[in-house]
């Protein structure tokens, strides 16, 4: 058995034995809140080619299944945080987060959230959002994934003579990153980014015009967001460009940009963040309040309590690889005991 089957095996038999329960009830455990993080909601099979991102519907449905039986509180998050620092929260506080604002959110996430009368935050990115097409990165990575089955020649990117052997996740990568450089070197503007990923999906038999169409691997568009905002969900801040930036114009910058579309979307302020790859510096944290920023969320994992850093909040983190009793250990309080010991 492998530790990721003891694992399972264990959470169950302290699932079954009433653990979950009685750490629910515990006044530890009311005093807290749980911010679930997730990514995207697969259209086809992404969450094949990366279950670290991306969960099914039918997994998103169980969690919230879960969660309903568990008698767990989902709040708005903006509330969620007041009521954190206050000291009133409701037992078994959660809040949901989704980050990037993948057009997935609005086709498959939103209506089972609806179902099930839950909330939840998208913290949307919005240079593509704008620019709709496919993000350059994750799209090679997809591409060069389901081409993984036979060897190619590439000769779009220099450094690649003769024929790779995609089925290797460590070339596969190599390909992503010698993307990122040549771009970046060569100054590729968005459209000489997509041309070369046009050629790249020629050269690995990829329909890149079907993948477009159905829109995998999109952020949502400015009219998505609009009506997703009109229908209750909530948009919040994510930066424009999905960095971080050390120089405090540049990274104010992010914000602005970010906050100006938002909120021309919503007609919301928009007041609450999250680190894009939960990548954040020091700098950013007396930088924040400035931008009138009022929490802060990361991909630590954890349970925020009143001792959390407003602007470091922790998470919980699930997807594909997050086993059903494992997800049930975190809402009830378990799964971040036993993470801490």
């Amino acid at each position: 058995m492998n530790a990721a089957s003891l694992k399972r095996t264990a959470l169950a038999a302290v699932r079954s034995a009433g653990v979950f329960e009685l750490t629910a009830r515990t006044r530890w455990r009311s005093s807290r809140l749980l911010i679930l993080g997730y990514h995207g909601v697969s259209l086809a099979d992404e969450h094949e080619w990366d279950p670290a991102l991306f969960i099914t519907p039918a997994t998103l449905d169980a969690r919230l299944q879960a969660l309903r039986r568990s008698g767990a509180a989902v709040l708005p998050l903006g509330e969620a945080v007041e009521r954190l620092y206050a000291g009133t929260l409701p037992a078994r506080a959660v809040a949901l987060t989704f980050d990037d604002g993948y057009y997935d959110f609005r086709r498959l996430a939103w209506p089972l959230l609806k179902t099930y009368g839950v909330p939840a935050t998208v913290y949307l990115t919005t240079y593509y959002c704008e620019d709709n097409r496919p993000v350059p990165g994750i799209t090679l990575s997809y591409m060069l994934w389901k081409a993984r089955e036979r060897p190619v020649r590439i000769t779009a990117l220099p450094g690649f003579p003769g024929t790779l052997a995609l089925a290797d996740a460590g070339t596969r990568a190599n390909v992503v990153k010698a993307f990122a450089i040549f771009a970046d070197e060569s100054r590729l503007s968005a459209d000489d980014k997509d041309a070369l990923l046009r050629q790249l999906a020629r050269e690995l038999g990829f329909d890149y015009d079907r993948f477009h169409a159905e829109r995998i691997l999109h952020v949502m568009r400015p009219e998505d967001a609009r009506a997703l905002a009109a229908d209750g969900a909530d948009i919040q801040l994510h930066t424009h460009r999905h960095r971080v930036p050390r120089d405090a114009t540049l990274f104010r910058r992010e914000i602005e940009d970010n906050r100006l579309r938002i909120e021309s979307f919503t007609g919301r302020p928009a007041t609450h963040f999250c680190f894009p790859s939960g990548e954040w510096h020091r700098e950013a944290l007396s930088w924040l309040p400035a931008l009138n920023v009022k929490s802060a969320a990361t991909c630590k994992p954890g349970i925020a309590s009143r001792s959390s850093e407003r602007l470091l909040l922790p998470r919980f983190l699930d997807h594909s690889r997050v086993s059903q009793a494992e997800f049930e250990a975190w809402v009830s309080g378990v799964g971040h005991a036993i993470r801490r010991r």
